[in-house]
């Protein structure tokens, strides 16, 4: 099994390259995004509801475009799954008929109980405030260096 971290989708080929030209990942994480299955988007619903009823954690990509004189123009939604739970969200979804069977489903190397741990509050507060004050940081250094090279040039020119 070979996972394309462009593509975000397992492969079980023998080629060195994905499809898209990206090296396949040598080293698996169990927590990486995989697509599940791309549906138009008026099938999204559906899929939600079943991956939420299968307590299946998921993101969602939406592929829809959007024209300034039309609004939002309907198209394709990838949803992604942790690749551990992907065997366990190709059979919710075989389950309730919204997705065939794929050839490959069999040579999936995968738990079959994974799991899934949320990040705690107090945690996810730390990383939030950390973040903010590292770009609080990060802007202060680039005004002051601007600030800096502005006052070099003055003195250079008389």
């Amino acid at each position: 099994m070979k996972y394309c971290a462009e593509c975000k989708k397992v492969y079980f080929t023998d080629e060195e390259r994905c499809e898209c030209g990206s090296k396949f990942r040598k080293k698996l994480d169990l927590e990486a995004p995989t697509e599940l299955i791309c549906v138009e988007s008026g099938k999204s619903a559906d899929v939600e509801r079943c991956l939420v009823k299968a307590k299946i954690p998921y993101s969602i990509n939406d592929g829809s475009l959007y024209s300034p004189s039309i609004g939002k123009i309907t198209g394709a939604v990838s949803f992604l799954v942790p690749l551990s739970f992907l065997k366990k969200g190709i059979g919710a979804l075989l389950d309730v008929g919204l997705m065939q069977k794929p050839d490959w489903y069999e040579k999936l190397d995968l738990p079959d109980e994974p799991e899934w741990e949320e990040m705690p509050k107090g945690k996810r507060t730390a990383v939030r405030i950390i973040s903010v004050l590292v770009f609080m940081i990060i802007i202060y250094l680039c005004v002051a260096g601007v600030d800096l090279i502005a006052n070099l040039f003055t003195r250079l020119i008389p």
